[in-house]
């Protein structure tokens, strides 16, 4: 019974992670302008950010893990790893949704 419930946590959490992970790549992806550029262009600014994305998840979760770390300057390095990349997510998102707020209001 035991190895079910673990089945069925892996299941669940696997899922949860596939969902946060899917909305983060695309509200990363609401600065990519969806009618100026090119479909070529589009498809590799959008490949692009995903990359961006990508190392920035994963700069996230390597600098959490530094900064639990009881070395103080493994947890300083890790520290600054999650501030900073935290910062530019949120600027990143924060820019996408001004700018969709603002193409809203122009329409």
């Amino acid at each position: 019974m035991g190895c079910l419930a673990e089945l069925f946590f892996e299941i669940f959490a696997e899922a949860l992670f596939e969902l946060i992970g899917y909305c983060y790549i695309k509200l990363m992806q609401l600065i990519v302008p969806d009618k100026t550029v090119s479909e070529t262009a589009k498809k590799k600014i959008k490949n692009i950010a995903t990359t961006v994305a990508a190392l920035l998840a994963v700069t996230l979760i390597i600098g959490v893990i530094l900064f639990l770390q009881q070395d103080p300057l493994i947890k300083n390095i890790g520290k600054y790893m999650t501030f900073i990349s935290l910062a530019i997510m949120l600027l990143q998102v924060l820019a996408g949704i001004v700018i969709k707020i603002v193409t809203h209001i122009k329409k």
